[in-house]
């Protein structure tokens, strides 16, 4: 767990970098109006720490892994990102993600580890988890950082950053 540590809080440094460089104005910036600019894909990693950091909280005290999704596009639309300062959507997808860290860090890899019948990850993962196989703590919490660094991605091709990560 502590080489995948490692890679959180370099892609956290790494990307805040890149992200300050795009500006406010690029930021806001949308291809078709049905597309999330910068701003909105970053807001929606803050929506995806908010309720990450619940299900990594609570999913060290419950016998199943069943958690509650969220309306993605809602999210993103009630929060308003199209509208606010660029570096402060910046902090706070930084702030939010180095307090899941700091969760992370103190959850036992015996409660990380243990394989759970009964989850929901088909429905609430990215890279989803049949509902029949088991799966655990740990595959959410992997599959998070996958969820950030593919959404990164896709801001820093928007805004032809170099993907140095």
């Amino acid at each position: 767990m502590k080489k995948f540590i490692d890679e959180f809080k370099h892609v956290i440094e790494s990307s805040e970098i890149k992200l300050r460089s795009i500006g406010e104005e690029k930021s806001a910036l949308k291809s078709s109006p049905n597309v999330w600019s910068s701003k909105e894909i970053l807001g929606h990693l803050v929506d995806s720490s908010i309720n990450n950091t619940i299900r990594f909280v609570n999913g060290q005290f419950q016998e199943d892994l069943i958690f509650a999704g969220y309306d993605q596009n809602k999210w993103v639309e009630a929060q308003n990102y199209k509208d606010a300062d660029w570096n402060f959507i910046i902090d706070l997808w930084k702030q939010n993600n180095l307090q899941i860290i700091r969760i992370i860090e103190a959850i036992p890899n015996y409660v990380l580890s243990r394989n759970h019948q009964i989850h929901n990850y088909d429905v609430i993962a990215w890279m989803e988890v049949p509902r029949e196989e088991p799966s655990s703590l740990e595959y959410l919490v992997r599959d998070y950082l996958g969820h950030m660094k593919h959404h990164l991605d896709v801001i820093f091709k928007k805004n032809s950053i170099e993907e140095n990560r």
